[in-house]
């Protein structure tokens, strides 16, 4: 088994000890602290002590959790701690893969279901259920120190629910005759995408070319073949008042609902114009522009902003089916 080993801190005591007292008074304070040394991982010690390793992140956990308890008129500790008398840094290294071996079975379950349930699912709750079993895979993950061989089993089967997903996005989006000769092509952009040329290559992949490439060149001529977007002499860039979001929307004819809204997102984002009142597009683009100004490859903006425009995606479709349900609620109280 791989063991990855704590940082042993400033001082090389492998562990940190935390301890506290709240007033009787408290105890909505006290279930929230203990949430969130729960949330951290610890390993709970005779009932009265909360243990980690002892590396810079942890310590601050419990830095700032002691802040909290003294607010709370509470008596914290932190302590650090070389050995705790009759159990071996083994066997705590053991309690804690335990821990997490729980956490893990408890999401190897959660996956399976979703495996199994997947074929009665639409695709919009298979995404939702893909993305908060990702997240708990990952805050898991976070707290998972010593390399818990379980995570194998996790990460395994949400590649599977992964792969399902994409099974069942891929076939709705059928090519339509206006897409023929666009697929499974080099798309070719000006480096350093910002909010217009990620939603751009988001729309390419997910809705025209699922096999699309995308290549980053600031000479128009660079890639024979490829074709060009969102850059001078481009197949696909801005045309008129259109950014060219809006005009890869309508040369594929393109009409889902979703699509629309983002796209007047994208356009108040990057024309600056404000057309259609969509203020959050701006800080949108702020995220996108804060990525471009990273050590990030052009790549790794890409694979952000497309997790930033799924998001988004499913955000829209929420809204929308929640503004016609309650719609549908005022004519039924109407009536």
């Amino acid at each position: 088994m791989d063991v990855t080993q704590p940082d042993r801190g400033p001082i090389g005591a492998p562990w940190l000890v935390f301890m506290f007292m709240l007033p009787a008074h408290r105890a909505s304070q006290r279930v929230n602290v203990w949430r969130k040394l729960r949330r951290f991982g610890t390993l709970p010690w005779k009932k009265s002590a909360h243990i980690l390793p002892n590396n810079h992140a942890n310590l601050e956990r419990f830095q700032w959790l002691a802040a909290e308890v003294r607010k709370y008129k509470g008596e914290p500790s932190i302590l650090k701690v070389t050995r705790i008398e009759g159990t071996s840094d083994e066997q705590i290294i053991a309690m804690f893969n335990d821990a997490r071996s729980r956490e893990y079975a408890l999401l190897v379950r959660d996956l399976r279901l979703a495996l199994r349930d997947a074929a009665s699912r639409s695709k919009l709750q298979l995404r939702r259920a893909f993305t908060r079993l990702n997240q708990r895979l990952r805050e898991i993950a976070e707290i998972d120190t010593f390399g818990c061989p379980e995570k194998k089993k996790a990460d395994f089967l949400l590649k599977e629910v992964e792969a399902r997903l994409q099974a069942e996005e891929r076939p709705s989006r059928s090519i339509k005759k206006n897409q023929k000769g666009f697929t499974g092509r080099g798309w070719m952009t000006r480096p350093r995408p910002g909010v217009d040329r990620v939603s751009s290559a988001w729309l390419i992949r997910n809705f025209i070319d699922p096999e699309a490439r995308f290549i980053f060149s600031g000479d128009p001529q660079a890639h024979e073949g490829a074709i060009r977007f969102d850059m001078f002499e481009g197949e696909f860039t801005h045309v008129g008042d259109d950014c060219t979001f809006e005009t890869l929307l309508k040369r594929f004819d393109l009409r889902d609902r979703q699509l629309r809204l983002i796209a007047q997102l994208v356009h108040d984002a990057d024309m600056g114009d404000n057309n259609f009142g969509h203020a959050e597009g701006k800080g949108v683009d702020l995220i996108l522009r804060g990525w471009c100004k990273s050590d990030w490859p052009d790549s790794e903006i890409l694979k952000r902003g497309f997790d930033l425009f799924d998001a988004l995606y499913l955000t829209v479709e929420s809204e929308r089916r929640s503004m016609a349900a309650e719609g549908r609620g005022q004519r039924n109280r109407g009536s």
